[in-house]
């Protein structure tokens, strides 16, 4: 061989072996046994309808095996069927006989891409593994393909020498490339000892620091210790707090209990009562629809269940416990609060009707203008409300607690009304002279 050709043929063979090398770099696994995922090779499309042996046997190792699944099956191999031609290839076996496993399974038949002289190659190769007969024509054929072997060796010294080569040239390479690696960790160690003497000055410049910030945290747990005889003190404060509260809370429940009882013996001296109570409960519940949602303030249970018998659906607002637990046990629904609390948060027309018995108990809280516009608010169009000018539990109350009660004028009543915007005002009267007044929600 002349020396031009010599050099021709080396320079092609480190050129490829540099590419294989930067192939190398690139491939994340190592391991072959370990590849996460296989790859598609792309150097033959899998639409190919025929190729030859060398062009699929050109390749090693795992990328012969991906490129004879992507053009012989149309896809990359699973990780099993790489594992397992994988293990084929270590044992030993040829790469024809791999390609006719992967040409003639049944996939690889469906695909039917045509591959020259691959049949007889591959049932060749299967007739290897047959006892005894297998052996000789192995023999056979390794003695008639012997000249193509030694060339194959030659060609693969030569080749091993070039790959040789061109290492020890990298080497070499990186050998210079360390240098100035080398000269950097020089110099970041000469910062590193800057760094720790630098360090250290700033250990003996924090010794003062140190001495002030144990004296701060002297102060700070002076400071904790003062808090927490604060909050000693805020703990023994609340406690007492909720002993007066609930001191307050049991005299409130007595008095309620007390005006309860009082106000329950006065109304039984009221023989008119009863008459009175059924005559107003029927004069109004003609005016409603059947089941109307009806809101009473301050009313007692005799008042609730007079509504009630004529088939409406009662709610109370009362301000004394003692009561507003009657009207529980009595099966009916009560709010024990200050009426206006629990007025403001009612929907806009949500009620059918309102009931107020002691209308002056009410004003005593409540001014006109306001109750009246929370009335115009709650109550549906055509709904009604009702107001007595009668005394009840909240003014029997106030009068046992010297609390002057209130005088409510009817004319005066029912004037407002009718500025408010109600219609059909009406009054209800009995012979002692006692008298509600039922005004109209407009529709």
């Amino acid at each position: 061989m002349k020396k031009p050709d010599a050099d021709n043929s080396l320079r092609r063979i480190k050129e490829e072996i540099r590419a294989e090398a930067q192939v190398a770099r690139s491939r994340a696994a190592h391991n072959p046994r370990a590849a996460a995922a296989p790859r598609a090779i792309g150097e033959i499309a899998p639409a190919r309808t025929a190729v030859s042996i060398d062009e699929l046997a050109r390749f090693q190792f795992i990328e012969f095996i991906e490129h004879a699944y992507s053009v012989l099956l149309g896809r990359s191999p699973d990780s099993a069927g790489l594992t397992q031609q994988i293990r084929l290839l270590e044992s030993g076996r040829s790469k024809i006989e791999i390609l006719g496993n992967l040409r003639f399974s049944g996939e690889g038949r469906a695909v039917g891409v045509r591959v020259p002289w691959l049949l007889p190659r591959y049932l060749l190769a299967k007739a290897m593994h047959i006892p005894l007969i297998g052996y000789a024509i192995e023999w056979l054929v390794c003695l008639g393909g012997l000249p193509r072997v030694l060339r194959h060796q030659r060609a693969a010294d030569a080749y091993h020498a070039a790959r040789d080569h061109v290492l020890r040239e990298d080497l070499a390479a990186l050998g210079a490339q360390m240098q100035p690696l080398r000269e950097e960790i020089a110099r970041l160690d000469r910062e590193r000892s800057e760094v720790v003497a630098q360090m250290q000055a700033l250990g003996e410049r924090f010794v003062p620091l140190h001495a002030e910030i144990g004296k701060a945290f002297q102060e700070v747990r002076e400071l904790r210790h003062l808090v927490l005889s604060m909050n000693h003190w805020l703990a023994s404060l609340r406690q007492n707090l909720a002993a007066l509260e609930a001191a307050e809370s049991e005299h409130l429940r007595k008095a309620d209990a007390v005006h309860a009882d009082v106000a329950a013996r006065l109304l039984e001296f009221d023989p008119q009562r009863p008459a009175r109570l059924r005559h107003w409960a029927a004069e109004f519940a003609a005016g409603l629809p059947p089941a109307a949602e009806v809101l009473d303030i301050g009313g007692g249970l005799d008042w609730l269940q007079s509504m009630s018998s004529r088939g409406l659906v009662v709610t109370a607002i009362n301000q004394n416990t003692e009561i507003g637990q009657h009207i529980r046990d009595a099966g009916l629904t009560v709010a024990v609060a200050e009426p206006s609390v629990v007025l403001a948060r009612i929907a806009d027309h949500s009620l059918d009707a309102v009931t107020i018995l002691d209308l002056a108990s009410i004003l005593r809280g409540l001014p006109a203008v306001i109750l009246l516009d929370m009335m115009r608010r709650i109550v549906r169009p055509t709904g009604q409300v009702l107001f007595g000018m009668g005394a009840e539990s909240a003014t029997i109350a106030d009068r046992l607690e010297g609390r002057a009660r209130a005088q409510v004028d009817g004319e005066l009543i029912e004037r407002a009304l009718q500025a408010s915007g109600f219609v059909r005002i009406r009054r209800l009267a009995v012979d002692d002279a006692s008298y509600c007044l039922i005004a109209d929600q407009p529709n």
